[in-house]
Formats: C-alpha cells, structure tokens, sequence
C-alpha cells in the first residue's frame, strides 16, 4: 500500500483539510460533507466517533504512558492466542505502528537465520521502510538487501533460494485486493517451508479487517512471523509482531520503544478484541456483503455501458481499476491502465466521495446498504461527467 506524503511547506493551500468526522463521513474547512471511502488508511472498522471512542477517554484519565508494562499487554496477548490465532502458537511483541512492526520482523528473521536478503513483492507495500520502499536518501546498501520478485506468478520460486533470510507479503495487496490468491500463497509458503526461508506475513491492512482471523485464515497460511496493525488500534496508533516460540526466543533482538504497548492503545486492542470475539458491532459477514454488493453493482453498470474500467476487492478492502481485463498483479495494472486518473478522482470528491491518493477503498461497520447505494450514484455520475 503506498501513501504519498509531502512536507507542509510543500502543500497547496486548496488542500481539503477535516474538521470532524462521524461514521463512515467527513467534514472538511469548508463544511462540505464526503463519504469516507479510506477509514483512516483502513485503522477505522467500526467507524469514526464509534461506541467504543468513550470508553477509550476513560483510560486517559488514568495515565496515556507508564514506561513499564501495563496489565492490558498480558490481556491482550491471551486472547490473540487464545481466539484469533490458536494454531500459530505465537508469542506477541507491541510497538506503535505497522512500519515499525515489520522492521521488527525483518529484524527477528535476520537475527534467527544469521542470513541478511529480504524477498519483497512488487505491489507489496510494507511501510516507509528503507530497501522495502523507491525513495531517495536510500544508500545501495540498503537496497541490495532486498530482491523484489514477480507477485502472484510461479516465476517467483525459482528466484527464492535458500540465502534468503525470509520473504514478506501481504495476504492481497492493496495495489492489486484479490480474493483469488490462495493457491499462490500457499505455493509461496510450501516452497519457503523448503528453502529455508521464513515467511513474514504482513496482515497490517488485512488484520482483523478481512476476517477475524485475517488474511491468513482465509487463505489458510501459518507464517512463521506475522505483523498487524490499523483495525487492531481502533483509531490509535499499534503495531504488532507475532511469532513462533521457537524464533520468539532469538536472543539479543532490540525491540524498544517509548511508546510501544502504551496503555492507551493496548485498552483500545483489548475492546477491538472482544468487540470481534464477542460479535459486536463488528459482523465480517456485512463487511463482506457491503464489499460484494459494491463490486456487484459498479461492475454491471460498466458492463452495461461499456466503460473501461472495474471494481476489484477482498471483503471490504476495494479498488477502481481502470481496465476491464482482468489484473493478475500491479505490474498488469500499470501497463494496462492509461489514463489520467487525478481528474477522475478529483470530480469524485467534488462529488461528495473521498478516496484518498493510494486509492484504496475500505469500508466499515458505518457503511450500510444504503451508503453503498450512494456512493456507487456517485461514481455513476462521475464516470459519465469524465467520459
């Protein structure tokens, strides 16, 4: 997933900036209301403003940042043990965000191996991680660390060898959400399985948002090392690493952090984790359907009209694609797509949908059958106004 940022001196006056949100909307300077179509980059399942926003205040009265461990780490890690991933016998580490989570990761993989390359995916998007990321400031160093293979092709298994530390991917991709990617996945993790080579599963967009159990439970995939972080949050900032007991113990790995497993955040993944045990407010089948239906619908009309473009997406993770041939990878994408999207994207918000620049569309509890009714006689008009 890739997230474009520019220094404040940079930034265009017109930029739209929230002044408040509730649900699945925005209010912006101007008091122009939009559909959030992006859910704080996905961190918001429920919805902004939601049920669970009170009870996190509570915790503020009662300290934000202790230094030592807090009794909501040990809670925490129970029930991510015990409900959401039994079978991975993981030992949990917390941090403050997704990127960091996955430095971690990389970090264990490479001090339990001994061994230093990295097999990243093209498409893939793992945070603002240096070698993980096409940046300047990046020494060749850094970046001859990390050999990006072919996403979603066999090609792949013959580039990953046993000097591989381990390869990271995510479930489906934020540039490329598939729900038919199972086969490659656990092609992936058989052929690493005989290598050598750690898999590093980055569930940070997919955790908790996909399914309860994440992309790996759909996909039926036990990595050795899985990182989340977004949903789990609900709205604050958490990072997470999971492993196996046998590399957990991997001795003399730095972790720290000054605000890793803050008791602010760490209250707020022990609610999101009994919100999703218990079944409340948080129902996947919804979130799937409400994904569906958009896909569904978006998808006839373009047939009907013969528009050059389609709705792709795993459960509530969606994007627009503007061909019609079917995307096998992001590479596919970017040769196939043509046109000028910014115009699309900008009448769009004109329009009253906001999509933010990585153009990933995640849906939430607060995005019922009747907002979805909406927001696709939004992208209707705008398809007809761009033609």
């Amino acid at each position: 997933m890739h997230c474009e940022w520019r220094c404040s001196w940079q930034v265009s006056r017109k930029i739209m900036v929230i002044k408040k949100a509730w649900n699945c909307y925005l209010q912006d300077q101007n008091d122009k209301v939009l559909i959030d179509c992006t859910m704080g980059s996905g961190a918001q399942i429920i919805g902004h403003g939601n049920r669970l926003a009170k009870k996190i205040s509570q915790q503020v009265k009662k300290g934000t940042i202790y230094t030592v461990p807090n009794s909501y780490v040990e809670e925490v890690e129970f029930l991510l043990k015990t409900y959401i991933n039994p079978d991975l016998n993981n030992h949990y580490i917390f941090c403050s965000t997704g990127t960091e989570a996955n430095m971690r990761a990389i970090r264990l993989a490479r001090a339990y191996t001994g061994k230093s390359l990295i097999g990243k995916f093209d498409g893939g998007w793992h945070g603002g991680i240096d070698g993980l990321i096409e940046s300047a400031g990046v020494p060749d160093e850094t970046n001859n660390l990390f050999k990006t293979l072919p996403y979603n092709e066999d090609s792949c298994f013959d580039k990953i060898t046993k000097d591989f530390a381990a390869v990271i991917i995510e479930p489906t991709q934020g540039s490329n959400p598939r729900g038919d990617v199972g086969s490659f996945l656990q092609k992936l993790q058989k052929h690493c399985k005989q290598k050598g080579v750690l898999l590093i599963v980055d569930e940070v967009m997919t955790g908790f948002r996909v399914a309860a159990t994440g992309g790996c439970g759909i996909f039926n995939i036990k990595p050795d090392i899985v990182t989340y972080g977004k949903v789990l949050g609900g709205g604050f900032p958490i990072g997470v690493v999971g492993a196996s007991s046998q590399i957990a113990k991997t001795q003399n790995v730095f972790y720290g952090g000054t605000f890793s497993a803050n008791p602010l955040s760490m209250y707020a993944a022990k609610l999101i984790l009994d919100t999703i045990i218990n079944k409340k407010y948080i129902r996947y089948p919804n979130l799937d359907f409400v994904g569906s239906l958009f896909r569904e619908r978006l998808n006839r009309f373009f047939g009907e009209q013969e528009v050059n473009m389609q709705a792709i997406g795993c459960g509530p993770v969606n994007r627009l694609v503007f061909t019609n041939k079917y995307i096998k990878s992001k590479k596919d994408r970017d040769l196939l797509e043509t046109q000028d999207q910014n115009s699309f994207y900008n009448k769009l918000k004109l329009n009253g949908v906001f999509i933010n620049s990585n153009r990933i569309i995640q849906f939430s509890m607060s995005h019922t059958t009747e907002i979805i009714d909406k927001l696709v006689k939004c992208i209707v008009k705008t398809v007809q106004e761009n033609k």
